[in-house]
């Protein structure tokens, strides 16, 4: 009989505890850094159009290199590369507080800035997925991943509940600083960490060889996630549902201070709503896994995100009520959160699962690139639209849109798990 995984099981294992440590720690910098820096971007510029743009910029790296250094990520130590990406971003978000305090940031600068701390994020995004892959046990995924998205989500509503006190009280810069602290400690607690070494080749490789084997690492990425049928499934209901998710994402801060007239106090309530969520969600996850097919949680929860952000654009209804605003915002933002939370954690679960570790970095830089692909689109074309369009017209046609993207998924005959693994997880349970 095999011995059922939980969370106790799982905290056993010292390693994952450090990993753990060092992703409580970053998110807890990165809930305060995310408030402080979406209300410093509209502060700046007070457009909405500029707040789209930004946040276009923001995963544009990740899009056009994230594939290309997947690959090349595969061939070196994984987890230097997430102890040197985490030092790199302490120094370049340092560099930005200072440049911020010189009263020398702008827009554009803002820009440039939003480009570098990404390209650097594409570097990590891919050497961390292979890093804790290669920590965790296989059957020990599906808690760790729950237990390490609850706790970070808790810690973001910490950060969150703590954000609105520590930039009123200390400023945005210390808000920023804070971040750029977290980061070394979680390099710090990373380099911590312990794992087995492969033996290093001792042949020697001419500049051409090194060229070939590269390029053959990169087409194996992209032929890893074509080939899969569940995979493509995933990133095509992916990209339409980022696409239509951006200006949720982008319009925060013109949500909060034109639709609610509520100003920043807002932002920190739909964070706190978010992160509640986000806790919820990943706690019940091991359960509705258990319960609901991998289509089945896909189509609910994809449908609850779409009336949530329908029903979070009714916000104008309120005439800048302060307790109604917060309440609805704040409801609005758990309950998505919470399926967010579920369908990206079923999905971070079976891609974990499915794919060979000699792939790992190069396919799920493919696949994450690929998901996010369309949202630089929509960023500068909701950026165009919001110049003629009010701020509730887009959220809520975007949330009915979604809601009938996933009635299509559900009368659709996609699959989004791999059976033959369920199958085997049975006979290994009953063994």
């Amino acid at each position: 009989m095999a011995k059922k995984t939980n969370y106790r099981e799982v905290l056993k294992d010292n390693n994952f505890k450090k990993l753990l440590a060092s992703n409580l720690i970053n998110r807890f910098g990165d809930s305060i850094d995310s408030i402080a820096f979406t209300w410093l971007v509209y502060d700046i510029t007070k457009s909405a159009s500029w707040a789209a743009i930004i946040f276009g910029m923001n995963v544009l790296p990740n899009i056009f290199l994230q594939p290309f250094l997947g690959a090349f990520v595969e061939k070196l130590d994984k987890k230097r590369v997430v102890v040197a990406t985490h030092i790199l971003r302490t120094l370049i978000i340092s560099l930005f507080v200072v440049m911020y305090l010189s009263r020398l940031v702008t827009p554009a600068i803002m820009v440039a800035f939003t480009l570098i701390i990404t390209s650097v994020e594409s570097f990590n995004l891919p050497a961390s997925s292979a890093f804790v892959q290669s920590i965790l046990k296989k059957e020990n995924v599906t808690h760790a991943l729950s237990l390490s998205q609850s706790l970070s989500s808790a810690m973001s509503l910490l950060g969150t509940a703590f954000a609105g006190v520590i930039i009123a009280k200390l400023g945005v810069q210390t808000a920023m600083f804070i971040d750029a602290a977290t980061f070394l400690i979680a390099g710090i607690l990373t380099f911590t960490i312990r794992q087995e070494r492969k033996k290093p080749e001792l042949a020697v490789i001419n500049e051409t060889d090194k060229k070939e084997s590269y390029i053959d690492l990169l087409k194996g990425g992209f032929k890893y996630i074509i080939n899969n049928k569940i995979f493509v499934n995933y990133l095509l209901v992916a990209v339409i549902v980022n696409f239509l998710a951006v200006p949720l994402n982008a319009l925060q801060a013109p949500i909060a201070e034109d639709l609610y007239k509520l100003g920043s106090e807002l932002l920190s309530v739909m964070g706190i709503g978010a992160s509640i969520g986000a806790i919820l969600g990943s706690i019940i996850l091991p359960k509705v896994m258990e319960k609901l097919s991998a289509k089945a949680i896909l189509v609910v929860n994809g449908a609850i995100v779409g009336v949530g952000m329908f029903i979070l654009s009714l916000g104008g209804l309120l005439n800048g009520a302060k307790i109604p605003g917060f309440l609805l915002a704040g409801f609005c933002f758990l309950l998505m959160m919470t399926a967010i939370s579920l369908l990206n954690g079923s999905l971070n679960v079976q891609f974990m699962k499915m794919t060979d570790p000699d792939y790992m970095a190069r396919a799920s830089s493919v696949f994450g690139a690929s998901c996010t692909a369309a949202m630089p689109v929509a960023s500068f074309i909701v950026s165009a639209v919001a110049l003629k369009l009010p701020t509730s017209l887009l959220v809520g046609a975007c949330g009915l849109l979604s809601v009938l993207v996933f009635l299509i998924v559900a009368a659709s005959k996609m699959q989004f798990e791999d059976k033959s693994q369920e199958k085997e997880s049975e006979v290994l349970d009953a063994a």
